[in-house]
């Protein structure tokens, strides 16, 4: 029983050093310009070895995709549900997306070069499940805002129409730290879209 964990184990290791590697050079290079060779000499693999772990190149690239962005809404997720109250939620919310970009920026940038966009049957089902997975993610943002609602904390908008607002203002600000790289982190921009989201940009005397 231990020699089998231990194996596991070990496994699981070699197989995240794989796609730590495989992110790194994904971001760099593009999916089409990336040999699965290449990948395998940055990990220490050989291409067989790598092959024991992933299907190929594509299976390696939707499977580092699905895995990543599923961290990300599990560490929002779990960040907003330690938090107390409406608005600590919403700054949790905020928070946590900003931190993930902030730790994730070449991952990130995979997404805005656009290249999960390839063709074949994997990709697109990879595909289908990033925009099923987001969708499910704006509505635990909904339930959170609806309940804002009800109690009298918001406004009584349409709370779905709200929590794309909310994704849409962390998403522009991580768009812009990405392609303007700056020395600042990007979790310094959580005060002024808690406060855009909240009060908005109308002067109130």
């Amino acid at each position: 029983m231990v020699r089998s964990e231990r194996k596991e184990r070990e496994f699981n290791t070699r197989r995240a050093e794989i796609l730590e590697q495989a992110e790194k050079i994904f971001a760099s290079k593009g999916f089409h310009d990336v040999t699965m060779a290449e990948i395998a000499g940055a990990s220490g693999f050989s291409i067989g070895s790598l092959y024991q772990f992933f299907k190929g190149k594509e299976h390696l690239y939707s499977t580092m995709i699905s895995e990543k962005i599923d961290l990300m809404y599990q560490k929002i997720h779990q960040e907003v549900k330690s938090a107390k109250g409406l608005i600590d939620q919403i700054d949790a919310l905020i928070e946590a997306q900003l931190h993930f970009v902030d730790n994730n920026a070449d991952f990130c940038r995979i997404f805005l070069r656009g290249e999960n966009e390839a063709l074949s049957k994997m990709m697109t089902s990879n595909r289908e499940q990033l925009i099923n997975d987001y969708y499910q993610h704006i509505s635990f943002i909904e339930k959170i805002l609806k309940s804002g609602i009800k109690n009298g904390l918001l406004r009584s908008l349409p709370p779905r129409d709200l929590a794309n607002a909310l994704s849409h203002l962390i998403r522009a600000a991580s768009v812009d730290w990405l392609l303007m790289p700056s020395k600042e982190s990007l979790s310094l921009k959580r005060k002024f879209i808690l406060d855009i989201f909240l009060h908005g940009a109308q002067k109130h005397n």
